[in-house]
């Protein structure tokens, strides 16, 4: 797999002459392992899915009797932004065996290993009917509260495609049973997708209505909370005071918001705290005070992680010292 973890010399002379706004927009690729299906006594196939991050991206599998590998599948090359269901064949294995196997994608940015996953091959001579798998993937796996997330995969094996999938969730504190929350029909190829909004973390997984019902694995989508930020004015004389103003989603009375300016090397300084005070609605809290402004500067509002959701920040406002 060494010549996946190369950034090809022509991707680094491309990165020279983007735009900075592009260059921020790159990633390295997200590489899922999911479960071997087909599996026989010298063959099996290896799945997993690629988000290749809007950049060409190239992927394959390691796979060997340990966790060290040793054999790799074929190079491919992904473009694009959304996840995409991959696969390969393999043979000459060993009867009877464990194999480990992990998907491992790079691009220009970096490379990413998915996680390592095992099978164990079936005696010789054993004659193995194929089954129905279903793999699960979150995109994006933290949401800002309020907007929404994507649960997607794929489901393979015998009549896979027009089947029936159903989602289910369990929310934070995550001692309820599962409950089912929505249901598709998957299409021809087996793919499905659903639309999700969830107000507090949350833990997915699918169900296949396939000849051999197939279960997902589990994926974690994590809440932010969301912060508005607003001041009196942007433009003042040196020494006024500016109202910096907002609310946060979802409520956390009693709280405090860090008001932020940014220093000379672009990180953020907390110069103030407000506190978080109810409002009408169960959902947000309201803040609200009055700094005195020396100096023309980037400000923004940041609510600190606070169980089950994680941190926020607000958009960045620009006050002028005129």
């Amino acid at each position: 797999m060494s010549a996946w973890r190369a950034i090809p010399l022509l991707a680094v002379a491309g990165m020279l002459f983007v735009t900075p706004r592009i260059a921020e927009a790159a990633a390295a690729p997200i590489a899922t392992t999911s479960p071997a299906t087909s599996i026989g006594a010298t063959t099996a196939t290896l799945n997993g899915s690629v988000n290749p991050a809007k950049q060409s991206t190239s992927y394959g599998f390691q796979y060997g009797v340990t966790s060290t590998y040793g054999a790799t599948t074929a190079e491919h090359i992904l473009t694009g932004n959304g996840t995409k269901s991959v696969s390969a064949a393999i043979s000459g294995l060993i009867p009877s065996t464990v194999y480990h196997f992990r998907l491992v994608a790079a691009n220009a940015s970096g490379t990413t290993d998915g996680q390592d996953s095992t099978f164990m091959t079936t005696a010789a001579g054993t004659i193995v009917a194929s089954k129905n798998a279903v793999t699960i993937t979150a995109v994006p796996r933290t949401v800002t509260y309020g907007r929404s997330g994507v649960i997607s995969g794929d489901v393979s094996g015998p009549r896979s495609g027009g089947t029936g999938v159903v989602l289910k969730a369990q929310a934070y504190p995550f001692t309820a049973p599962y409950r089912n929350i929505r249901t598709t029909t998957a299409a021809a190829n087996g793919h499905y997708s659903f639309a999700v909004t969830p107000r507090i973390a949350t833990r997915y997984r699918v169900v296949a209505a396939t000849p051999q019902p197939a279960a997902s694995a589990t994926v974690s989508v994590g809440v932010r909370s969301a912060v508005s930020f607003s001041t009196s004015t942007n433009l003042v004389r040196r020494g006024a005071f500016v109202r910096f103003f907002g609310v946060t989603r979802p409520a956390a009375n009693g709280r405090d918001v860090l008001i932020q300016r940014r220093t000379s090397t672009g990180a953020f300084r907390t110069i103030a705290r407000a506190l978080l005070r109810r409002t009408t609605s169960s959902t947000r809290s309201y803040y609200s005070i009055r700094l005195r402004i020396r100096a023309s500067g980037v400000y923004r509002v940041r609510m600190p992680a606070h169980t089950p959701y994680g941190a926020g920040n607000s958009r960045l406002r620009t006050i002028t010292v005129r």
